[in-house]
């Protein structure tokens, strides 16, 4: 396979039984839940196979989960054979996407995920927040529209631009419920409120974002071996330092996934492997690189098994 790129999902792919689905991976592969409950002390390979879909929401619990199936499944391509021209990370994501690029340790990543994902799950009792994904409207009407609903003391913001007409807004509860009112008046053709606790990517992360910010200080990063699109900007990432800063607010900045994609095609990637339970990414990548051939971990696992992948 040609032109092979790993994409990496976010918290949010996670979903009930997900860890089965590892069973085809190597031993050694599949150690690194091992490591990762002896490292986190959390029973990671437990949540993963018997947690129902309210425990998996919690944020550690989330990205603990994503992350680390996200490590399995990479490490077994990897031995497969398969040889990616460049990596990327839809928010929590580019965790992984780090790892797989050389940019940083396995056991440092995992630190931050699990010290990341604590951290939004206090910001977001203390500051209860919300989120809907909206189609069928420009970035910029949106925008638009979150200006226009950002009223008193609350805030709603884009959060993550998914596809040219696939939006997420994030912020306090009435302003999302106003954008939605506002969305569905403009002519959205679809609005959906998200099942989570918090206002992510926007200003209600601001105190995750400042604990966070000592151990990204002190993260051991190094220049990628092989290109890394970042999903803060997207665009391939060559001053791993000035990275560094951009990376200390990512919880807070919107996630700009139309432009990854955009870039990993233009660099010629044209088959999408999404290393991660789920297939949100494989789903989006479709809508936008129609040439190209996109895969979920689990059915470029399945083909990996039978053929070496490069």
């Amino acid at each position: 396979m040609t032109g092979l790129a790993f994409v990496f999902p976010g918290q949010g792919s996670q979903r009930p039984g997900m860890g089965r689905e590892l069973a085809r991976c190597g031993v050694e592969a599949r150690s690194l839940i091992d490591t990762a409950e002896q490292l986190t002390g959390v029973a990671i390979g437990e949540l993963m196979t018997r947690a129902d879909a309210t425990t998996l929401a919690d944020p550690e619990a989330a990205q603990l989960t994503v992350f680390v199936w996200s490590s399995v499944l990479s490490a077994e391509l990897t031995a497969a054979g398969c040889r990616p021209i460049a990596v990327a990370g839809h928010s929590l994501g580019e965790y992984a996407a780090l790892v797989a690029a050389g940019c940083l340790s396995w056991a440092d990543a995992l630190s931050i995920v699990a010290k990341r994902g604590r951290a939004m799950a206090d910001a977001a009792q203390r500051e209860p927040g919300a989120m809907a994904a909206i189609g069928g409207l420009s970035a910029d009407h949106v925008t638009d529209l979150c200006r226009q609903s950002s009223v008193s003391a609350g805030v709603v913001v884009l959060a993550n631009l998914n596809a040219p007409r696939q939006v997420v807004v994030s912020g306090t509860p009435e302003e999302v419920e106003l954008v939605i009112e506002a969305a569905r008046s403009a002519g959205a053709l679809r609005v959906k409120r998200l099942p989570v606790g918090g206002a992510y990517h926007s200003p209600l992360m601001a105190e995750a974002e400042r604990e966070l910010a000592p151990m990204l200080a002190a993260a051991d990063l190094r220049a990628p071996r092989i290109p890394f699109i970042s999903s803060l900007t997207g665009c391939a990432v060559h001053d791993i330092e000035a990275y560094r800063q951009l990376l200390s607010r990512q919880i807070m900045r919107p996630v700009r996934w139309t432009d990854t994609v955009g870039t990993l095609a233009r660099i010629g990637a044209r088959t999408f492997v999404e290393v991660g339970p789920g297939r949100v990414l494989t789903g989006l990548g479709r809508s936008m690189v129609r040439t190209g051939r996109h895969l979920t971990g689990s059915e470029a696992l399945a083909l990996s098994l039978r053929t070496a992948v490069r």
